[in-house]
This record gives C-alpha cells, structure tokens and sequence, in this order.
C-alpha cells in the first residue's frame, strides 16, 4: 500500500496488539510490553513428530525353536501368576472325600465293635432242655467234666465255670460232656485254640480244624478224639461272652458239630 503525501511517515501509530492466552496483558509503558509487541511478529513454528519412515515386523520364534535375530533382545519375564488358568472350585471334591473317610471310619469302628456288645455280657442255663438230648445226673461223667475244664479257665473275676452231661435219646452209650466258663474274652480264637492245646494234655485231640459256628457267630473247632476207649470228637466254641468245650462219645466230627450248635443255642443267654 503507498502512503499519502500528506501524512509524515513518524505519524504512523502500531496497531493494537490481541493477546490470546491465559495469562494477562502487561500494563502500558512497562518493559515487559515492549518485549511482549517485539514478539507478535514472529511466525509460529508448527509442532512435528519424528516417525520412523518404515516399521518393519521382526518374527521372533519360541524358545527352543530357532535362533533369535541378530540384536534381539527378550523383554522381562512376566509373574508365573499372569499364565495361571482360572482355579476350578474343589471344596466339593473335599467335603465328599471328608463324607467317605466319615462313612468308612464310622462304618468300621460300628463292624468292629459290634460283635463286643453283642455278645457280652452272657449267661449260661445248664437245665434249659436240648432238643434230641437228655440232661443226665452221673458222678463220674461229671468228675470228668470238672477235670478237663482246667484247660479252660483262667481265673478272671467276672468268670464263672459251668459243666453238663447230656445222653442221646436215640442211643443211650453216647454221652456228652460240655465244660467252660463265661468271661469277658477279647480274642476268642486265640483263647480256643490254646483251651484244645492243653486239652491234648489230658485225652488225644488231633487233626483240629475249624467249622462253622451259625447263626451266634464266634469261633468253632472240631477234632477227632478218644473217650474210654472208644472213638469221639472233641469240639470247642468261643466268643466275647463264653468260652466251651464238649466231648461227643461215639460221634462223627460233622454229627458233633451239628449238635454243637444246638447245645449252644440252647443254653447261651446274651445280655
């Protein structure tokens, strides 16, 4: 633009400065100011970032699979606890565990103790009658008794020692003799099979073996023997509550085992 002839060049007054920002304008005639206007001229430099001008993908393979680029360098580890797979709930696994080893060991210590419950305390009636079988009154059957129920006892306060003598009613030369004792026993097979030991002391006991004891469960052995001369077998029961031997004159070991069982049925009284 030219300017007028007319107008002095000293005459020319700045234009008005526009100050945009936070901060306030110095006050006029100050020092700041003029150092303020010495700067509106000046063009503002635009702001740049300095990109790479190509970023290249460097594959790197797995441990153990290859060799790292040149240069490469691994970054940290990151915590063990970062890869951890999301926990599965166990807390059910451990109350059924819990409710089994419950179950097992109550249901064990209930089979175990059992039988000692069951069958102790127990009584023994010599007079209750036995099928098949008559109680008979002779001295010398029952001196024989007495003598060979020394194999048996043991002495314990709460034992008491009982002996009967029966006669088959179907033959009247077979007679049985029955000794023992009712007493508190913890192992009734090792307390039978000791009893039929010092039995042989006194008549021949041989080939012992073990045979059912029925429906009162417990321990049996049977084995053959000889009575006065003639044949007999020997056969012992034994449970938590009693112990008992008899003495079967002329009778097989399966006949006397068979009538083992009642005799026992018949006298023993539980509880």
């Amino acid at each position: 633009m030219t300017q007028p002839e007319d107008e002095p060049p000293t005459q020319r007054q700045p234009a008005p400065a526009t100050w945009i920002g936070s901060a306030s304008v110095p006050s006029d005639g100050s020092r700041r100011r003029r150092q303020w206007e010495d700067t509106l001229d000046l063009p503002v430099q635009p702001r740049t970032l300095d990109l790479p001008a190509r970023v290249e993908y460097v594959p790197v393979p797995p441990p153990g699979h290859g060799k790292l680029p040149p240069g490469y360098r691994p970054g940290p580890i990151p915590p063990p606890w970062q890869f951890q797979k999301r926990r599965r709930r166990r807390w059910p696994w451990v109350l059924l565990i819990m409710f089994l080893l419950c179950a097992g060991c109550c249901g064990g210590s209930y089979a175990w103790a059992r039988p000692w419950w069951v069958q102790y305390p127990a009584s023994v009636n010599v007079d209750a009658g036995v099928a098949g079988l008559t109680k008979v009154d002779d001295a010398a059957a029952r001196k024989t008794a007495e003598q060979l129920q020394a194999s048996l006892t043991s002495g314990h306060l709460d034992e008491s020692g009982f002996t009967v003598a029966y006669q088959d009613t179907t033959d009247g030369r077979a007679k049985i003799l029955v000794f023992g004792a009712t007493r508190f026993i913890t192992n009734p097979a090792r307390d039978l099979d000791a009893s039929l030991r010092k039995l042989g002391t006194k008549i021949q006991v041989q080939r012992i073996r073990e045979v059912d004891p029925g429906l009162l469960g417990g321990e049996q052995r049977c084995a053959a023997s000889r009575l006065d001369g003639r044949a007999a077998t020997v056969c012992g029961w034994a449970d938590h509550g009693v112990i008992a031997i008899a003495v079967f004159a002329g009778k097989s070991v399966e006949a006397a085992s068979t009538s083992m069982q009642s005799i026992r049925a018949a006298i023993v009284t539980r509880g």
